[in-house]
Parts: C-alpha cells; sequence; structure tokens
C-alpha cells in the first residue's frame, strides 16, 4: 500500500493489477492503433519495423499507392519480406523470387509460372492506415478504437514541422509517463530548457477521460525551440490509451506549440517514437530546423535518463514512493490497471 499526497494524503490505495507491466502479456494492446514509421520512409523498397514484437514489411506496391503491411515472412520458406524489393508493383521475396500484390495474394512463382499457387502462399495482412504524415497498423481486425484525433493537423492557421522516429532502449510505459511527468523537466533538461533553481510546481488538474487522461497545469521553463529566455509553459495535454499523447502548449505572447507524440512498443523493453509538431507561428518566425535540433537534444536527455531504469515498468504503487507531483504518474498507472485487467477500455 502506498499513501498518496495532496489532497487524497489520507487515503491509501489499494492496487488490483499486475506488479509490473509487460507488453507481451495483455493482448488488449495489440488492439490499438500504432505509428510503424512516417509515411516518407516508405519509397520504392520494402520497410522492416517491428511492431510489440511482430516484425512487418511495409512497402508501396506505385509511388503514389497506399502503403500496404503484411508480417514480415515469407510463407514459402519463412525470408524476411523486407529483404526483398518492389517489382511491377509487386513485392518480390529476395530468396526465391515469390510476388505478391499490395492485397498479399500471390501473383507469381517463377520457377513454375503456370502452376497453381499454394493455398497458404499468400501474406498475412496487417490493417494499416496513413494519417498526420505516419503509417499506423493495428495488429488485431478489431481496434477497440480509432487513429488518436489530432484536430490542428490541416487546420487552418497551424503549420505542420514532421520530427524524426527516435528509439529508446525502454518500456512504451516509462516513455509515455516520462512526457506527462513535469517534475522531471528542470533537472534531466537542465541542458535545455529546465533549470534545478526554477523547480516549483503548481498542482495539475488531472480528470480521467473516455479516450484516457487529460492533465491542465502550468511548468516554468528556461527557454523554447531557438530562444533561450524564461517562459512559462501553459499546458493541455492528452493520453490516448494506450501510449498516445498530445500535448498543447500555451505560452503568454499567445504561441501555441502542439506535439504529437506516437509511441510504439516494439517489444516488452523497446519503443520508438514517432513525433509531430504543429504550431501557430510561421516558417520565417522560427525555423523548422531549431525546432529539430531543439527536441533531438531534449529526447537524448530524456533518452540517457529512461535507458538508465529498471527495465521493468512498475504498476503497483507500492513499488515506488510517490509525491505531490506525481498525480499525472499516479493516474495513468491507473488507466493502465483498469486496462489490462478489463475493467475498462477507452473510446475514441
Amino acid at each position: 500500500m502506498t499513501a498518496i499526497y495532496g489532497r487524497d494524503a489520507a487515503r491509501v490505495t489499494a492496487h488490483h493489477g499486475p506488479d509490473h507491466l509487460v507488453i507481451s502479456e495483455h493482448p488488449v494492446l495489440r488492439r490499438f492503433w500504432y505509428a510503424a514509421c512516417f509515411a516518407a520512409d516508405v519509397t520504392t523498397e520494402p520497410v522492416a519495423r517491428t511492431v510489440l514484437g511482430a516484425p512487418l514489411v511495409l512497402w508501396r506496391p506505385a509511388a503514389a499507392a497506399p502503403v500496404s503491411v503484411a508480417l514480415d515472412r515469407c510463407a514459402h520458406r519463412d525470408a524476411p519480406l523486407s529483404k526483398g524489393w518492389v517489382a511491377n508493383c509487386h513485392l518480390v521475396c529476395a530468396y526465391h523470387g515469390w510476388e505478391w500484390d499490395a492485397q498479399g495474394k500471390t501473383k507469381r512463382i517463377p520457377q513454375f509460372p503456370d502452376s497453381p499457387h499454394p493455398t497458404k502462399s499468400g501474406l498475412t495482412m496487417v490493417l494499416s492506415e496513413e494519417r498526420y504524415g505516419l503509417i499506423w497498423v493495428c495488429l488485431d481486425d478489431d481496434p477497440i478504437a480509432g487513429i488518436p484525433p489530432v484536430p490542428e493537423y490541416g487546420a487552418p492557421g497551424w503549420r505542420v514541422v514532421p520530427e524524426y522516429e527516435y528509439a529508446f532502449a525502454c518500456t512504451a510505459m516509462h516513455l509515455l509517463e516520462n512526457n506527462f511527468d513535469p517534475g522531471h523537466v528542470a533537472f534531466v533538461h537542465r541542458g535545455t530548457f529546465g533549470n534545478p533553481e526554477r523547480a516549483e510546481l503548481t498542482d495539475d488538474v488531472v480528470t480521467r477521460e473516455p479516450y484516457g487522461i487529460q492533465t491542465r497545469g502550468q511548468v516554468p521553463v528556461e527557454s523554447r525551440p531557438g530562444e533561450t529566455r524564461a517562459t512559462m509553459r501553459t499546458t493541455v495535454s492528452k493520453v490516448y490509451a494506450p501510449f498516445f499523447g498530445h500535448i498543447h502548449i500555451t505560452y503568454p505572447d499567445g504561441l501555441q506549440h502542439v506535439m504529437v507524440k506516437a509511441i510504439t512498443p516494439v517489444d516488452d523493453d523497446h519503443c520508438s517514437l514517432a513525433q509531430v509538431v504543429l504550431r501557430t507561428d510561421t516558417e520565417a518566425d522560427r525555423p523548422a530546423a531549431d525546432i529539430l535540433a531543439f527536441d533531438v537534444a531534449v529526447e537524448n536527455e530524456d533518452r540517457s535518463m529512461l535507458e538508465a531504469l529498471p527495465a521493468l515498468f512498475p504498476l503497483a504503487p507500492h513499488l515506488n514512493a510517490h509525491a505531490r507531483a506525481d498525480r499525472n504518474s499516479l493516474a495513468i498507472r491507473r488507466l493502465w490497471t483498469d486496462l489490462v485487467t478489463g475493467r475498462w477500455l477507452p473510446s475514441y
């Protein structure tokens, strides 16, 4: 049992779930959409990615065609299809040259091209969709919810700054929780926008929503991309269960800055972050290169800390000490507990 500080100081929280959250132990996590990569990264050659431990191959049958996604395995001799190529709108296996169309149907076996194709020769296709400049996949044919909404994307007055896929040798839970933890900013990010001398916070307002969690709060920072002057971030942050973050920052001068954080579990111990930034200024106001350089430095600071933590993610409150600044983290851990134990499912 663990005491919760602040308004609930006298209350002790019971935990009805696993002590640690291990991705592969909870099939429900396969029923969500995850960003596999940036759409611009899928061009003329097949691309390999791993989502929830499943190796995937992504390819475009033609330059302007939608991306197709399948398990990265040839049914013939188990070769990774991502080692192949695209020819005549077909995905070609590099081992024996078998070919498939965009729907994964076998189209050619070159050794005996006129013979019937084996019944099991087709690909195992994966649900996929392109949105926000990302390729999204769902490993289950019955998703619990849709792709999380980003209303600012494509809206008048907003520009898009696509960033990168950042790889982390930590769990998706560690990375998501870190992005909603205001207490670490002053210390982990003291080389970019934090200041240990300005570590005091005000209480965040945390609410459970149909899609997950919403938090509202303020964090003092020492800079923002391309600038070196102290300011205040007023933030409305949303967790779309299980691992998608929409962080909307407003600065005192009226600038709005949204970070889309599409966190994808690669396996039990690794994750990736596909990040897209949206802003209400212009390239002339703040070049995209400044924003990218700033965020790369920030992600590197986070990576250095997160990859030093124990590999298992502690879900049970009694495994850690908790303080008043941990409202967001505790709410997110309760949400994950409810999700993996079947007591709650999101809708969005």
